[in-house]
């Protein structure tokens, strides 16, 4: 078992032991608008490079998201987006020299990435009248979709990242609902090609506004 399986499966008994422990808990769902900031950087055998960036915003991203309820403040919740992203695409033609006659080809290099499986572990406290911070740390997948021209194909990664932000909460008896912006920081991307010395990096922030609503139970 990974070390990604083990790290949502520990985050997830975590927050389920609070929500038991304090008697109570919310399940709910929210949607986001995210303005997604990536680039990346296919290299090739260290002499070519083919970079791109995505700067998109994405609107009307689900997701559903389990918490404790508040004790004395504190709020520990697992948050789950369903749904893909692409964060970076890009192509070019690129031509080469392929025997000592010099005759060249062309080659089409396409580096596509996607974000799968998106989920954050966060911990929320009220600062004031409904007012909370949040922070909290983050798994994602990341998959790649690229169309080489060698043939080179680059498997799949997952990262981590963290996130910070402030929110609003709203109580309304058995229900409640809650409004935030926050940052996502993630960690470099780096894949490797399986048949040649070819290599893939990118990096990824992302900024969210949330719309969200939760049940009391």
């Amino acid at each position: 078992m990974n070390k990604r399986i083990i790290g949502i499966i520990g985050s997830f008994l975590i927050t389920l032991f609070a929500a038991v422990n304090a008697n109570a808990g919310t399940v709910g769902v929210s949607v986001s608008q995210m303005d997604v900031d990536g680039t990346g950087t296919e290299n090739v055998n260290g002499e070519n490079s083919n970079s791109g960036g995505k700067d998109e915003t994405i609107s009307g991203v689900p997701s559903i998201f389990i918490e404790s309820d508040p004790n004395n403040g504190w709020v520990f919740g697992l948050d789950y987006i369903p749904v893909g992203a692409e964060f970076v695409s890009s192509s070019k033609s690129q031509t080469n020299v392929t025997d000592a006659d010099s005759t060249t080809e062309s080659k089409t290099q396409k580096v596509e990435g996607d974000l799968d499986d998106h989920i954050t572990f966060y911990v929320e406290k009220e600062v004031y009248n409904g007012v909370y911070l949040k922070g909290g740390l983050i798994s994602v997948q990341v998959t790649s979709n690229e169309s080489i021209g060698t043939g080179s194909t680059y498997g799949n990664d997952t990262i981590f990242g963290h996130t910070g932000g402030i929110g609003y909460k709203y109580d309304l008896g058995s229900m409640y609902i809650k409004a935030e912006v926050a940052y996502n920081d993630y960690e470099t991307i780096n894949l490797s090609a399986t048949n040649t010395n070819n290599s893939v990096t990118g990096d990824i922030d992302v900024t969210t506004a949330k719309l969200a609503i939760g049940y009391k139970f």
